[in-house]
């Protein structure tokens, strides 16, 4: 959790987020994601308002470089940026019943994100009344394994796992964290001009394996073009209702339902994301 203050915190993230950060209620909150200059990905997550600041919900593995990228450019201007991860506790939700109703006051409850139904977002210090408040709605915990295997299904993709700095925010279904009718921000010509007059190489995609769930880091090379990809794995899992399946990126040469080849052995089918 990144927090940015001061008096100029909204003209300094409209200059630097994707999303548009102009009248942000305290509690609303947005999808948004950073860029460097050649419009590659420095995080991404949920841009959220409080009463005097605005907060940045990203990936752990993005936090430093994200704070130190917003400090460099708010050295002459009226903000702060500070990592505030210790002061803000985060649950990911599933099913239909978020208790929205049993939270304390200073509770957010998110919007649905892939294969959650929302998040509560809440000050560290009342991290016991909303956990008493989830267990009084009925909820328990889920092991890491299981939300692994809902997540893969669900097709999102994880900063520093299924996506990184060396991609776009289109190859991996960033598309709701861009607003096409805000001003300019850090990477936009890169953006726009994609989608006026290109498309991206690569593409996030699901693939259902032949057999045993082919690892992470697993390359399809293409046969024809020695030194090239037609798709790599990034993330997989043995999904109780889809079979061994994963997630990675295809060539936009690559159709859905082709099949791949895997070097080592083993094979994968294209598909499209989320698993149906």
């Amino acid at each position: 959790m990144l927090a940015v203050s001061g008096a100029d915190r909204e003209a300094f993230l409209q200059g630097q987020l994707t999303q548009d950060t102009r009248g942000l209620n305290d509690g609303a909150a947005r999808r948004m994601a950073g860029l460097t200059a050649r419009g590659k990905l420095l995080y991404f997550g949920w841009l959220v308002g409080e009463r005097d600041r605005a907060l940045l919900l990203i990936p752990e593995p993005a936090r430093e470089t994200a704070r130190a990228h917003l400090a460099r450019f708010a050295a002459f201007q009226k903000v702060s940026v500070e990592d505030a991860s210790d002061r803000y506790s985060v649950w990911a939700l599933y099913g239909p019943a978020a208790p929205a109703r049993t939270l304390p006051p200073g509770a957010v409850l998110l919007p649905a994100e892939g294969e959650m139904s929302g998040s509560v977002l809440a000050p560290a210090s009342d991290e016991a009344h909303v956990t008493a408040a989830l267990g009084k709605a009925g909820s328990q915990e889920l092991p890491e394994s299981e939300a692994e295997v809902l997540r893969i299904e669900a097709g999102r993709p994880r900063f520093g796992v299924d996506a990184d700095s060396a991609n776009l925010p289109d190859e991996v279904g960033l598309q709701d964290a861009i607003s096409t009718e805000k001003g300019c921000y850090v990477g936009q010509e890169v953006v726009a001009r994609l989608r006026t007059y290109g498309k991206v190489n690569r593409r996030l995609v699901g693939f259902r394996f032949a057999g045993d769930p082919l690892p992470a880091a697993t390359v399809f090379p293409d046969p024809e073009k020695p030194g090239h990809e037609l798709g790599r794995v990034t993330s997989s899992t043995a999904s109780p209702r889809f079979g061994p399946i994963g997630l990675g990126f295809a060539s936009r040469s690559v159709d859905d339902g082709a099949a791949l080849i895997a070097p080592g052995g083993g094979s994968a089918v294209v598909t499209r994301l989320p698993f149906a």
